[in-house]
């Protein structure tokens, strides 16, 4: 057999991903006949055989495997993927695949509603809930749900800050009547749009009242599949409890050695006392993995108590 139709057996072998890898200048060409060859020899798959020669690291072949899987990809429609969105940037990491589990089961929860309205609340600041909002919000719009995710804080908003996209007019504009809906939203990938904060206004409850929030999610009701919103720290301000009323179902957000069980207790109470059903409680369990700010957290999951596996910003 002639040297190039072993070079075109191999790339066969390889498909796309050795494309992919190529295409992103990780890999040349004599590297791709090089994994082709070790995959033949050890009958190992492509990621295998790469990680085995040394020529990639696990972390971008999660990443190809995601854009050739369709789970995501690194090119936002506006902004920079945070690299604490672990769900975004390593789709094939446990974490990613327990937040799918979460995913699956809240779209069990709404199978016979309409649409998907969620508001993530917890009972103080620094316990993962932006985060899970974010999170959760790419999951539903990569399972083609059409999502909406909403930066409900209106005092010290940040949801914009996973996106590197500065200080952009938001939800506090249009609640005060600034400007429309459509000229705030922020595409960030098919199916996923944002819309932030908005300047902090100086009476946040006062634009939050009944019923403001559930007119706007009813203006662009045929627009989206899912709304997720996420809400100021329910222990400082009643903001949480007047925003989830209007949305009617809250997914809670705890952390270990920090949220206290009498805090969650009462958070839970407020929410039910103002008609909002509680789809469940995420329990985060933080595990330094490496110096600097960089957390790993244990998920557990509780209205069934399956366990869910995340990674947060302390």
């Amino acid at each position: 057999m002639s040297e190039s139709i072993i070079m075109r057996a191999e790339r066969h072998q390889v498909g796309r991903l050795g494309e992919l890898f190529l295409q992103q200048g990780l890999l040349t060409e004599a590297q791709i006949e090089q994994i082709a060859h070790e995959q033949r020899q050890h009958k190992l798959r492509f990621g295998d055989a790469a990680l085995r020669l040394g020529l990639l690291t696990q972390a971008q072949i999660d990443q190809a495997l995601g854009q050739q899987f369709g789970f995501t990809s690194k090119n936002l429609l506006n902004g920079v993927a945070d690299p604490s969105l672990r769900f975004f940037h390593q789709p094939f990491s446990k974490e990613a695949e327990e937040i799918r589990r979460l995913r699956s089961e809240l779209l069990l929860k709404f199978d016979t509603a309409d649409k998907i309205r969620i508001a993530v609340v917890s009972s103080a600041s620094g316990e993962g809930k932006s985060y899970m909002a974010v999170s959760l919000a790419i999951a539903l719009s990569q399972v083609g749900r059409r999502t909406l995710l909403i930066d409900g804080d209106l005092r010290s908003g940040s949801l914009h800050q996973f996106f590197a996209l500065g200080s952009p007019d938001g939800l506090s504009s249009v609640l005060a009547g600034r400007q429309q809906l459509g000229e705030v939203l922020i595409p960030l990938l098919p199916g996923l749009q944002l819309l932030p904060s908005g300047p902090r206004p100086p009476n946040p409850l006062e634009l939050l009242q009944v019923p403001r929030i559930k007119d706007l999610l009813d203006s662009c009701h045929a627009d989206f599949d899912a709304f997720v919103v996420d809400t100021h720290a329910s222990g400082s301000a009643s903001d949480a409890q007047m925003l989830a009323h209007q949305v009617g179902t809250a997914l809670l957000v705890a952390k270990k050695d920090l949220t206290r069980i009498s805090d969650l207790r009462q958070v839970k109470n407020d929410m039910q006392a103002a008609g909002v059903d509680i789809a469940g409680t995420i329990y985060n369990e933080y595990q330094p993995v490496r110096k600097g700010r960089w957390h790993q957290a244990l998920l557990k999951w509780m209205p069934g108590r399956s366990k869910k596996v995340a990674k947060q910003k302390n």
